[in-house]
């Protein structure tokens, strides 16, 4: 049976997209059809963070205008939506930051041909369960990506890979998407959080497609 290859754009900042990360592992897992997931970036804030160094409650109130009633219903809401996919999700302490590095050495893991799927789930818990700081290379360079630490290091020191981080995010917005997860096979998206039976609805639409 022929693989159907789904394009999944997203980024490490979105809780969303970790629930997401698990669910479609899942759905393929029980779609019962070949797939293979290609990881495309997609960049929240593509201008980087506002000035200052803020955890994300301090940003939903200063930068967001969310008044603590507001923030509190949504991270109690995104937390609990975490739990019922098993992840121990801290959005509070959670670091706003720019998530272009955290792009690229994920850039790099592909490009080594180590397990991109493992790579994604490493930089999504040291953002939202280890509340890390990934605008530091020195924090970058112990997630467990499967990279050597001085790849990692060395990378900080160059340009590679932001042209590529950059093509995703401007091919992303072509394709229309303005939010994450979003899972492409074809000229189909399906965005947002969505539920193991959607995705392995559309997981056996895309084998099909090119059976």
């Amino acid at each position: 049976m022929t693989t159907a290859t789904l394009r999944v754009w997203a980024d490490v900042l979105c809780p969303w997209r970790w629930m997401g990360h698990r669910r479609l592992a899942q759905a393929i897992a029980e779609s019962g059809v070949p797939a293979r997931i290609e990881h495309r970036s997609f960049l929240l804030g593509p201008d980087g963070p506002g000035p200052g160094r803020r955890r994300i409650a301090e940003t939903a109130a200063v930068e967001w205008g969310m008044s603590p009633a507001e923030w509190g219903s949504r991270r109690d809401r995104i937390e609990q939506a975490g739990r019922a996919d098993g992840l121990a999700i801290r959005m509070d302490t959670a670091w706003a930051l720019d998530s272009r590095p955290a792009h690229r050495v994920l850039k790099l893991a592909a490009a080594r041909g180590l397990d991109e799927t493992a790579a994604w789930e490493a930089m999504f818990a040291a953002h939202l369960r280890d509340n890390l700081d990934l605008a530091d290379w020195g924090v970058l360079a112990e997630v467990e990506t499967g990279l050597e630490r001085d790849e990692v290091l060395a990378l900080g020191d160059n340009e590679e890979y932001v042209a590529e981080v950059l093509a995703d995010h401007e091919e992303g917005q072509a394709r229309g998407i303005s939010s994450v997860p979003t899972v492409v096979h074809g000229d189909r998206l399906l965005a947002g959080a969505r539920s193991v039976g959607e995705l392995a609805e559309f997981v056996r639409a895309a084998a099909k497609a090119v059976a």
